[in-house]
């Protein structure tokens, strides 16, 4: 399928299908505690999987040839080099303890190439996208906040638990220098980066419909997004471990500390 606007048409058809799948997030929120264990022990529930099977419909009827890539369900394989990238919750166990800062996080690829990617919360109603050179939450364009020190800096992570013994030692490092630091809220840290109210995010992410998302709202913010070596985030990493900063110069500095450690 031949697109003039790739960007442009992906990005207003997204929010149109986010509009109706916040409503389903929504319309569960608070109002079950439906749970189920995946093999990996993480929570899953009927919410989850209904959004994202709502999403996928939603592609496939839009652009049947494309492929869709998501948490819940086997990918779809078609005959285009498009790919969508969905986690219908991120933050299934906020979801579930009533907290609001879920998202639901979808990411555009053509080939190699990342189109955009967007972060909804429904319950906060906030939702940040970028398909272009910036970001916007809920429509305006939005920065990260100039931080350049390390000791002026607030960190989040959603969970240092999940570290290595090696890699929470560097965690450990790089927390005891920052001026402050922050846990849980999972993909919602990234929004709130991006906006300028958080300066560093440091923390482990399982599958590319984790980070892939992230990657454009961070960068379009102007911030800098890659692993904890400083390489750049691929398609096929898994169990990756993430470092976002709201400017280079942070970023350098906050890999120095992991590194050293």
């Amino acid at each position: 399928m031949q697109i003039d606007n790739p960007n442009k048409e992906y990005e207003s058809f997204i929010h149109k299908v986010l509009n109706e799948s916040g409503k389903i997030a929504l319309n569960y929120f608070r109002q079950i505690r439906d749970l189920s264990l995946k093999g990996d022990s993480s929570p899953v529930t009927l919410a989850d999987k209904d959004i994202e099977n709502y999403i996928r419909s939603q592609i496939i009827s839009k652009y049947p040839t494309h492929n869709v890539i998501g948490e819940e369900f086997e990918n779809t394989i078609g005959e285009d080099e498009t790919t969508w990238y969905i986690d219908p919750i991120d933050g299934t166990r906020s979801f579930i303890a009533g907290k609001h800062d879920f998202g639901t996080l979808i990411a555009v690829t053509q080939g190699e190439h990342l189109i955009g990617g967007v972060i909804d919360c429904p319950a906060l109603e906030e939702r940040w996208s970028s398909f272009s050179e910036e970001t916007t939450v809920n429509g305006s364009i939005t920065k990260c906040k100039s931080v350049k020190k390390l000791e002026d800096a607030i960190m989040a992570t959603t969970s240092s638990h999940e570290f290595g013994m090696k890699k929470w030692r560097a965690y450990q490092s790089l927390e005891q220098t920052v001026k402050l630091t922050t846990t849980g809220s999972d993909c919602y840290n990234y929004g709130l980066l991006a906006s300028g109210y958080i300066d560093i995010v440091a923390e482990r992410l399982t599958s590319p419909h984790d980070y892939l998302p992230l990657i454009k709202i961070v960068e379009g913010a102007g911030g800098i997004i890659t692993d904890w070596e400083g390489k750049k985030l691929n398609f096929e990493d898994s169990h990756v471990y993430v470092l976002a900063a709201a400017s280079s110069e942070l970023h350098n500095s906050a890999l120095k500390k992991l590194k050293k450690s």
